[in-house]
Formats: C-alpha cells, structure tokens, sequence
C-alpha cells in the first residue's frame, strides 16, 4: 500500500555575544555567551511534545603572543592559547525523552612563528582537544549499559560532569589519554598576501578514529581574505568532509593594527 512520507524541516541556529580584553601587552581573554535552538526530533520518536529545545552556554578563552625575539638566523615569536567552549545547560527535546550534553570542549594550542625576514614568515603550531563530558557507564556492574544505567548517568549535572570527564574512563588513565586529540598545523605568508597551509588531525582508533590530512591556501588584499582548502581522510572510517573544497571570504573593517 502507499504509504504517506513523513517529511519534516530540521534545524539549528545559534546566537553568540562576545567580550574580548587586552589585560596586558602580551595576553588577552575572552568570553562568549550562546542562546541555541535545536530543532532536531521527528513527531514519531517521541509520544510528548516535539517542540524545539534551546538551552545557553558560555565559552571562555585566553591568549598569549611573546615579544619578537632575534635568534641567529631568524627572529622569532612564541604564542598558546586555550579555550573551554559550549559549557551550559543540557539540551531536552520533551517532558519524558533523555537530557542531551552539550559537547564542551577543552582546547589547548601553542605555537611558534619563524619571522625569515621582512617577506617570510613560517608558523608551526599544536593543539589538543578534549571532550569534557562523563562517559557512559555501567553504574550497578551487571555488565551492560541499560536503561537503569542511563538515568543514573543523565543525574550527573553538567558542571559535575566536567570534572567527572577527566576519570571515568572504564580502562583507567590510559584509556583517558586516548580521549584526547591532537592536530599539528603548519603556515607559510609571503609579505602577509599569499599563505600555504597544511595540517594533520588524530584521534585514537577507539575513540572515533577520525584521521586527516588538510591542504589549503589563503590570499590577503586590502580588507578581504579569501581561504581555501581540502581534506584528505588517512583512517578506515571515512569522513564526511573527505574530498571537499572549502571556501572561506572575510571582510576586515577599521584601522588595521601592527605587531612588532
């Protein structure tokens, strides 16, 4: 028989503020504030209201950039960062379906720039991410993660959780580095109008198995930079964005600032 399709509109918008302050000559911080709307559930998955859930989050951030320092061959330049991000209420579609975490995330970089000369500039940098959310467990230990287990799991409170994210993998502290990711990055600008770029992404095979390598491209003139680039998979586990070419187009307003 003719089955009538369910067609329904998913959606997601997100609505960001943010503050950003110069403390001293060399570090500044940040903070985000975020409304979300999620829109994601079909009237079928749930026998309550399918309404869309909204929830806020906060994102905090700091930078560091060194002093240009002369080596031998070349001038130099330190930088590291951090930035905790999407830390806020969980997400709950319906009176009777699951809280939904938000993926707050930690990241921590740092890098270094080799200032050649007046047209040449190469910077190396790394970052590490981390999921800070609890991971499921087998709370009364009858050797399955079951309905029982998911309502004591979803009492964790997000705050709670944030801390908790750091010690409860099942396999002890090794199992917990293998949460973390890692990215190395490379660049090069001739005279801060063309850049090359490229960089490699990893995650533990137990943990998603997401690996890539990126090419991309970028040009500066007056005050537009176009970006460019692509993503090649290195792992089993395709990923979605393999085989794409992405554009970036930014538009710079006001007086640009030098740093020496």
């Amino acid at each position: 028989a003719d089955q009538e399709p369910l067609i329904v509109n998913p959606n997601e918008f997100l609505f960001d503020v943010s503050y950003s302050l110069r403390l001293s000559e060399r570090f500044s911080m940040a903070v985000a504030g975020r409304y979300i709307n999620s829109n994601l559930r079909f009237p079928s998955q749930t026998s309550g209201d399918a309404s869309a859930a909204s929830t806020f989050a906060v994102d905090v951030a700091g930078y560091y950039q060194s002093e240009e320092i002369a080596y031998n061959d070349f001038d130099g330049r330190w930088r590291a960062g951090f930035n905790i991000s999407n830390l806020g209420p969980k997400l709950k579609y319906d009176e009777t379906g699951q809280e939904n975490n938000l993926p707050t995330n930690l990241a921590l970089g740092g890098g270094f720039d080799f200032i050649l000369d007046e047209y040449n500039k190469v910077g190396v940098s790394l970052e590490l991410n981390k999921l800070l959310v609890p991971t499921p467990q087998d709370f009364d230990g009858d050797g399955d993660i079951d309905a029982e287990d998911d309502q004591e799991y979803e009492q964790i409170g997000f705050f709670e959780g944030v801390f908790k994210s750091f010690n409860d993998a099942p396999d002890g502290f090794s199992e917990e580095l293998k949460e973390f990711t890692w990215a190395l990055g490379a660049e090069y600008w001739y005279n801060d109008v063309f850049a090359f770029r490229t960089g490699y992404f990893n995650e533990s095979d137990v943990k998603g198995s997401r690996k890539f390598l990126s090419l991309g491209a970028g040009f500066k003139y007056t005050a537009i930079n176009i970006d460019l680039s692509y993503l090649f998979s290195t792992s089993n586990v395709v990923s979605p964005l393999e085989g794409t070419l992405r554009f970036g187009l930014t538009f710079n307003f006001g007086d640009e600032y030098d740093e020496y």
